[in-house]
């Protein structure tokens, strides 16, 4: 079980939080396995001595990395449904947003999120925390679709949002990994996913 006590200090705080940036930097960039601690240190602005005070090896700093992204993604997903939740857009466009909202949540970070999930394929902790934020993601839509659940025309609509949820996860999961999804432009994904979804839940329209 890898863990880093938080620091108290603001120094040692501004020094881990840089520690952490050049390894999402170093990962995205394949870079990683190839570069030491004390390269590490030093484009973090920081000394060895303080990287082994704070996080002890690279594997603790790795999955602190990956702590981090996880947490954040969750922060950026309820920040997403908060923001949906003071809307009175109709529940298609609500669908249509939190995809968009999802989407956007990982773009740029393509590189980082490749490199993790290739490490989680091999390391049970770092797959558990991306199986605990997928299921976060496909909880979040259920509720949100559920909300309104007097809208969807499938005569099973909480096994539907389920599979919505997981049919949702594979494919942008599939489009961070690939970069695509075959000829489909990478602009209409979040419509064309939504339209999909709402057509199989059969939403309403007003």
């Amino acid at each position: 079980m890898y863990s880093i006590a938080s620091p108290t200090q603001a120094r040692s705080k501004k020094a881990l939080e840089r520690f952490l940036n050049v390894a999402a930097e170093l990962l995205a960039g394949n870079r990683f396995e190839d570069t030491g601690i004390s390269q590490i240190a030093q484009q973090a602005e920081s000394s060895v001595g303080t990287f082994y005070r704070l996080l002890g090896d690279k594997d603790v700093l790795l999955y602190a990395v990956h702590e981090r992204f996880v947490a954040q993604g969750r922060g950026a997903i309820d920040a997403l449904v908060a923001e949906l939740g003071r809307s009175d857009l109709p529940l298609d466009q609500q669908i249509e947003q939190f995809i968009r909202g999802v989407i956007e949540l990982f773009e740029g970070h393509e590189g980082l999120l490749r490199a993790l999930i290739r490490r989680s394929s091999a390391d049970l902790q770092f797959r558990q925390r991306f199986h605990q934020l997928n299921a976060y993601i496909g909880q979040t839509f259920c509720r949100i679709a559920l909300a309104r659940a007097n809208q969807l025309g499938h005569p099973h609509p909480e096994q539907a949002a389920d599979l919505a949820a997981h049919l949702l996860l594979a494919s942008m999961n599939y489009f961070t990994m690939v970069g695509t999804l075959g000829v489909t432009p990478r602009e209409v994904i979040p419509g064309e996913l939504s339209r999909l979804v709402c057509h199989y839940l059969e939403v309403a329209q007003d």
